[in-house]
């Protein structure tokens, strides 16, 4: 394929479709690119609670600042750092640890710089400031970073990284026109993010409420008609307690029927068992591998790693790998696995866990568990209430889930 057809993305807005290819530039050329030259000896004492902030990765998600968390230093650390100074359309990105991770900054009202972890990247007018937000996006950022984190224990972008890095644009007028697109879409993501993060927060307003509170033996929060004390019972009395099988590599098979859960389909964020990703494996015998088939239903949670984290089974044609724990509740799924997520069952199973890089539980473990239970007609009742609402966190995760890969389509389609 020629040089030219390279640099014509497939994808344009009416107007630009004749218009000249895209070039492919020098990020140095075009750009002031500006870190912190270390923390010039400054302490954790010297932070302040009111002065010009400092913004560090932790205080970004999604390219959007929380300057509800962000650092303040004194004005006079402020002022020795004049290269840093922020300015509405400046990026800045994560440049140690984890790669990336950028913001556009618009909007400044008050005085801000970033942290030693951080970098800046000051654009000139021939390139637009929203336009290479998105190009932070996209793949030709990212094929820089994984170059970086290949190999690497404690992956860094340097400066003379992003001078070195070349990136392929329009002209400005189409720069300007993509950019406000896709900051379109992202504003639709954002705002979908944030009902999902409400959905999830009323979730646990109502598990502290519904649920007794560590030493108690009554929830502040009941239906009617229910006052008896609940009582305390270990898993074992209130779910069969089983984990899969070792299924070997050679078994599977990219046309599989069933998919191969394992300790990586099971989320914390998310009440459902992810069945996006995996292995998928065909069954021969299928009276032998009957009792890993998993139902909905069933409670997972994982047993290596980040120990303790459960979820739900919401799909069909699945099958349990060893090392995952299995919960088929005795009375009502739904009320022990919110039950589970409502108490210390998580920070009991990692206070427990042993192993050293990775962490380990056992089956015995999780059945010795003792959890506060009450009677069937309230199980019945609060699982059903719980219910709905992990219902709605699973559509709103559903319809972030299409924004982002709508994003991702067209940053695929419109870039070259």
């Amino acid at each position: 394929m020629s040089e030219s057809k390279k640099l014509i993305p497939r994808r344009r807005f009416k107007g630009f479709e004749g218009a000249q290819m895209w070039e492919k530039l020098r990020l140095g050329d075009h750009a002031i690119i500006k870190g912190r030259l270390g923390w010039k000896s400054l302490k954790q004492e010297e932070y302040v609670d009111q002065g010009p902030s400092m913004i560090a990765g932790k205080h970004i998600t999604e390219g959007i600042i929380n300057w509800n968390k962000v650092d303040h230093i004194p004005q006079w650390r402020y002022d020795e750092s004049p290269e840093i100074m922020l300015k509405n359309g400046d990026i800045i990105f994560s440049k140690d640890g984890s790669l990336g991770n950028p913001a556009l900054i618009t909007n400044l009202n008050s005085l801000a710089t970033i942290n030693s972890t951080m970098m800046l990247v000051r654009l000139k007018k021939n390139i637009s400031s929203i336009f290479f937000y998105q190009i932070m996006l996209s793949s030709q950022f990212k094929n820089l970073i994984r170059l970086k984190v290949s190999g690497s224990s404690i992956p860094h972008l340097f400066q003379a990284d992003m001078t070195e890095f070349k990136f392929n644009t329009p002209e400005v007028n189409e720069q300007i026109q993509i950019g406000e697109f896709l900051k379109k879409l992202d504003n639709l993501i954002n705002t979908q993010q944030k009902k999902l993060e409400k959905a999830k927060t009323l979730k646990s307003a109502y598990l502290r409420e519904m649920f007794p509170n560590e030493g108690e033996l009554k929830p502040r929060l009941r239906f009617l008609s229910f006052t008896e004390d609940w009582k305390l019972q270990n898993l074992r009395a209130l779910a069969l307690i089983q984990t899969g099988f070792p299924f070997n590599s050679d078994d599977f098979k990219m046309d599989g029927l069933y998919l191969v859960i394992t300790n990586s389909n099971v989320q914390h964020e998310t009440p459902f068992v992810d069945n996006s990703i995996g292995n998928r494996i065909n069954i021969k015998n299928k009276n032998f591998f009957n009792k890993y088939i998993l139902n909905q239903g069933d409670i997972l949670i994982t047993m290596d790693g980040s120990v303790g984290r459960s979820a739900k089974v919401a799909n069909k044609n699945m099958i349990l790998a060893q090392r995952v724990g299995r919960l088929i509740a005795f009375d009502n799924s739904e009320f022990l696995y919110q039950a589970l997520n409502a108490g210390r069952f998580l920070k009991s199973m990692i206070k427990m866990a042993c192993g050293g890089t990775i962490k380990h539980i056992s089956l015995g473990e999780i059945s010795s568990f003792e959890l506060l239970s009450t009677i069937k007609e309230e199980q019945t009742k609060i699982g059903n209430f719980f219910k709905l609402l992990d219902d709605k966190i699973a559509l709103e995760q559903k319809k972030l889930d299409k924004l982002k890969n709508i994003k991702q389509a067209y940053l695929n389609e419109m870039f070259v």
